[in-house]
């Protein structure tokens, strides 16, 4: 009933971009979801960098760190946290594979 951390994150715009001659909405996606997959380092993707990731959906989004953070939703649907917060998760082991992750607005 105590919550523990609350850490600062920017998520999708909710608007639409472009790849690749596809539109898509910049949406992160809302429920439960469980950890299934991460990197330990930075992974260069069609959509940016992701330093540290670590993914609760098939689709691909994630929590993972960034140098930019504004104070409104700003992804193109991943969680963005601060590097130093995506660290501290890691070395903390917060969000080990297979723990939940519940998001919502």
């Amino acid at each position: 009933g105590v919550v523990p951390l609350v850490l600062h994150v920017s998520t999708g715009t909710e608007k639409p971009y472009t790849y690749d001659g596809k539109t898509y909405i910049a949406h992160t996606p809302e429920g439960r979801f469980t950890f299934d997959r991460e990197i330990n380092g930075v992974r260069v993707s069609h959509l940016g960098e992701l330093y540290r990731p670590k993914y609760f959906t098939s689709a691909g989004h994630a929590i993972h760190g960034s140098k930019s953070i504004p104070a409104y939703p700003a992804s193109h649907g991943c969680v963005r946290l601060s590097n130093a917060s995506i660290d501290f998760i890691w070395d903390a082991g917060l969000a080990p594979l297979g723990s939940p992750i519940w998001v919502h607005a």
